[in-house]
């Protein structure tokens, strides 16, 4: 038994530092010499993307670490209050089952322990495409020059009304 744990820490380690190392990526854009020989330009970009593997793993390990990763803080506490919440009353609903003595308890506790595991593997499920899906948007413009269209009030002398605005960049 003490062998499975060493082999799932190890395991876990593994997956933590590679998927820290796998995220950085550099892109390097330089153009040092153009025909004349001059220097033309020198540019550096550096993008860091979020590993959607290693936000998936965490999230299956450890409730909401996979949010966490992905700079989600409040849904990571969200997820991790939800999942741990439904454990821990599984395990209560799964006591009182062994407690219970007429067979409407059993039937009650029992109902309610595995609607409470179904929950459970719901939200777990969720959380885990939550995180894959999130990483693999981390690096996806959400500036507010993205809309097309601007809708705003127009006031004048006489009149009362709404101006649309289409914009198109190119």
């Amino acid at each position: 038994m003490e062998k499975i744990y060493l082999i799932f820490i190890c395991l876990f380690a593994a997956f933590l530092f590679a998927a820290d190392i796998s995220a950085q990526v550099a892109l390097q854009d330089s153009l040092t010499q153009g025909n004349l020989g001059a220097v033309v330009a020198k540019d550096t970009v550096s993008l860091q993307t979020k590993s959607p593997t290693a936000a998936m793993l965490r999230s299956l390990f450890i409730p909401g670490w996979g949010q966490w990763y992905n700079d989600k803080k409040f849904k990571s506490l969200v997820m991790f209050c939800a999942q741990g919440g439904l454990l821990a009353n599984s395990i209560y609903l799964n006591q009182m089952l062994v407690k219970s003595q007429t067979d409407w308890e059993r039937n009650y506790y029992l109902n309610n322990r595995n609607l409470s595991v179904w929950w459970l593997v719901g939200i777990t499920l969720f959380s885990i495409t939550d995180a894959f899906v999130d990483a693999h948007l981390s690096d996806f413009d959400e500036s507010p020059d993205l809309s097309m269209m601007e809708i705003s009030p127009l006031f004048t002398e006489n009149d009362v009304g709404i101006k649309f605005t289409l914009c198109f960049c190119f």
